[in-house]
This record gives C-alpha cells, structure tokens and sequence, in this order.
C-alpha cells in the first residue's frame, strides 16, 4: 500500500499542532474505492479544533462514506483526532484531491491558526489490458456424460409402492375400529342383542381415546336400536332429548335417568364436541345403559307410552 504523507506546522517546536494527510491508493481503476485520512495532533491543554469541512461534491471524486471523527491517544492521553473519508472516481486521469482547512485557536490568545492538508495526486485508469496478443490453447473436447437414470425410476417404484403399501395397512388397521352396523334382522330377542352388543364394548382398550369414541357412539345406537325393537317404532334417528322424554313417559325412576342422561350427553360431546373421556366416565355410561335395558327386561308388556311412539 502507497502511503503519501503530508505534515504541515506553524512551528518546529513539539509542542506546536501537526496535521497530516494520508491515503491508502495513489492509483485505482474506474469505481474503486480508496481511503483518505485526516489527523490532527494538537496539546488539548493549549488549543482547541475547529474541524475541517468536507464539501458534498469534490471535482472528479465522490464520497461514499464520510467515517466519524474519532479521538486520538498517546500514552493513555488525548493528543489529537481524525477522520477517515472514503472516496472513488469515475473519471479517468490523474487528478488531486484539494486542501481542506483546519482552524485551531490556542486558549491563552485570540490568534486563530488555519492548517491546509495536502493535494494528494490520485490517478484514476480503466482496467490494464492484455497487450501480449499470445494465442492460447483451445481447450480439449470434453466426453459427454451419460447419467443412467433408470436406477433413479426403480427408486421412485420402489418408494411408491412403500407408501401405497403404508396407506393400505393404515386404512384396514382403521377399518378394524369402524363401527359395522347393528343388523336390523336378528334372531336374538331385544334384550340379548342388546346384551351382546353391551359385551362387546368391554374388548375395546379404555384407554385408547379412539376406542373411547367408539365405545360411546355405539351404546346411544345400542339403546335406540333396542327400544325400536322392542317397541317396533323407529327411534334411531330421535335426539338425546327426544330419547329422554320418552324415557320419561315410561316412567323409568330419576335415579336411573339421571345416569342415562349422563352417558347419551357424554357421546353427544364425544361426537360432536371431540371430548375424550375418562376411563371411569366410560365405565359409569356403559353400566347406565345396561342397567336401564336390564329394568326393562323385568316388564314384558311394552308401555303404552312407547306404542305411541
């Protein structure tokens, strides 16, 4: 790096001001950038600085960066500041960057000293070119390669298959949970088909939320199945509510009720509101259920009530 140094004093003495000028290039091309470097070295017991004054447009040169004036130390003490420019041409030649004044004002008088930096010379050229005119080698033929890509297709085969596959086991393990319809044929009276309905919610794993959900979508099922047959009327497609109210009119007691209530409510939130519930809970609806339909068991003569229905 060329460094170009210019030292200005009103005085040889040590203690006078010093200000010098650097830069970091003395040739760029065209849009390169290169460093200037103002710094003052002054006693801070005897002057004060007024700061040189940049201009926003400098003839051939423009400023990219105006960097902030910092402080200067010598042995843990303030003896100076400067400041970094930085700065590129577009103009090609040898050009000078101009003088900048810096004031400094001693504090026992009222005489005020101006300090000029140095013109530095810049020269500012587009890009060297190539003046041998050597002729080069052309540069060899070069094999094409042939890439196999059927080990790519077999690949792709292979991963498809894989997932068909996944899909396949996913959607028969889910099969297996899916609730297959009550048949409406059935040998078995009312009150078995219902039992043997009830039986088989206990195979399922409580603990499971989707078996859960199962477990309480079928046991309203279960119970309006059995009162549709054992009233022959269709009860399959009444609410929570209207399956109450006919419970009512029955004359099936509060006690047993409150509990019938308590496990049609907790499917409908199981269905409709995705509510997972506790193994308990679970156990306490499908004891409800099968309490009310063994209670029904005790009176052979269907209710009038229901044979309205």
């Amino acid at each position: 790096m060329t460094v170009l140094l210019a030292c200005f004093s009103c005085a040889l003495s040590f203690a006078q001001p010093v200000v010098k000028t650097f830069a970091d290039k003395s040739e760029i091309l065209i849009g390169e950038q290169f460093k200037l470097r103002v710094e003052a070295d002054f006693p801070v017991s005897d002057y004060k600085l007024r700061w040189l004054t940049v201009p926003d447009s400098i003839p051939h040169f423009e400023i990219i960066n105006r960097g902030k004036v910092d402080s200067v130390y010598t042995n843990s003490q303030l003896s100076g500041i400067s400041q970094t420019f930085t700065l590129t041409s577009f103009d090609s030649g040898k050009w000078a960057l101009p003088s900048f004044t810096v004031g400094i004002d001693p504090l026992k008088d009222d005489t005020t000293f101006n300090y000029f930096t140095d013109t530095l010379p810049v020269t500012v050229s587009f890009s060297v070119s190539d003046t041998t005119n050597q002729l080069r080698d052309i540069k060899p033929i070069r094999d094409v390669e042939v890439v196999n890509r059927l080990w790519y297709w077999i690949a792709g085969g292979i991963l498809l298959l894989a997932l068909i596959s996944y899909l396949v086991w996913r959607y028969r393990r889910k099969a297996k949970k899916t609730i297959a319809p009550i048949s409406v044929k059935s040998n078995l009276s009312a009150y078995d088909e219902a039992m043997q309905e009830l039986k088989k919610l206990q195979q399922y794993d409580f603990n499971d939320p989707a078996d859960i959900r199962i477990v309480h979508t079928r046991l309203g099922e279960i119970l309006k199945h059995y009162l549709s047959r054992r009233e022959n009327n269709n009860y399959l497609n009444n609410t929570t509510g209207d399956i109450l109210v006919v419970l009512t009119d029955i004359g099936v007691n509060q006690t047993k009720l409150s509990g019938v209530a308590g496990a049609l409510r907790c499917g409908d939130a199981v269905k409709f509101a995705k509510y997972v519930p506790g193994t308990e809970e679970t156990s306490h609806s499908i004891s409800a259920i099968t309490d009310l339909i063994e209670s029904f068991k005790q009176s052979s003569t269907p209710s009038p009530a229901l044979q309205k229905g």
